[in-house]
C-alpha cells in the first residue's frame, strides 16, 4: 500500500489524520464532503488503505519509541558509571570538595533510606494492600451464569479488515 495509490479527497483524508491535529468537526466535514463522491466499496477499499498506513506509522512510531527508550536507558547507565567513577576516585583521593571554573563537586550525605533485611519480620501494619478486581475470575463467573454483584458481560462489535 503506498501512499501514491490513494487520491485526491482520500489523500487529503490521510494527511489530516497523520497530522494528528485534526479536531472532530473538520474531520466530519471532510467524510461529508466526501460522502457521495463513491460507491461504498470504492470508500471502503480506499478507508482500508488508509487505515494500514496509519497502523504502518503507528508501528513505525512505537518501534522509534522503544529504540529511543533504550538510547536513554544507554545515556543514564553511562552518566550512573562516569558519577560513580569520580565518586569513587574522589573518596579514594579524600578530595570531597572542590570547584572548577564550571562546577562544584562535594561529597555529602544522603536523606535516610529504609533498608529492609528480613520482609518476613516485618509487621502487616508496615504493607500496602492493593486492591484490585480479577477481570478474569469474573469474566469465568458470569460465563457460568453466576450473578456478580456490579458486574455484567458486555459484547462490542469491531471492524476487521483483511
Amino acid at each position: 500500500m503506498k501512499l501514491y495509490e490513494l487520491t485526491g479527497e482520500y489523500m487529503n483524508l490521510y494527511n489530516l489524520l497523520s497530522d494528528g491535529e485534526i479536531d472532530e468537526q473538520t474531520f466530519n466535514d471532510t467524510l461529508e464532503a466526501m460522502a457521495f463522491t463513491d460507491r461504498l466499496e470504492d470508500k471502503a477499499e480506499a478507508y482500508a488503505k488508509i487505515i494500514k498506513l496509519l497502523e504502518a506509522n503507528a508501528a513505525a512510531a512505537d518501534s522509534e519509541a522503544k529504540r529511543l527508550a533504550e538510547r536513554k536507558v544507554s545515556f543514564a547507565n553511562n552518566a550512573k558509571r562516569l558519577k560513580d567513577n569520580l565518586y569513587n576516585t574522589m573518596k579514594l583521593t579524600r578530595h570531597e570538595k572542590f570547584k572548577t571554573p564550571l562546577f562544584s563537586f562535594g561529597i555529602q550525605a544522603n536523606a535516610p533510606a529504609v533498608e529492609i533485611f528480613s520482609e518476613s519480620k516485618l509487621p502487616s501494619e508496615y504493607f500496602r494492600v492493593k486492591r484490585e478486581p480479577d477481570k478474569s475470575a469474573i469474566k469465568d463467573a458470569l460465563k457460568a451464569g453466576k450473578d456478580v454483584a456490579g458486574c455484567r458481560l458486555v459484547q462490542g462489535e469491531s471492524l476487521r479488515i483483511r
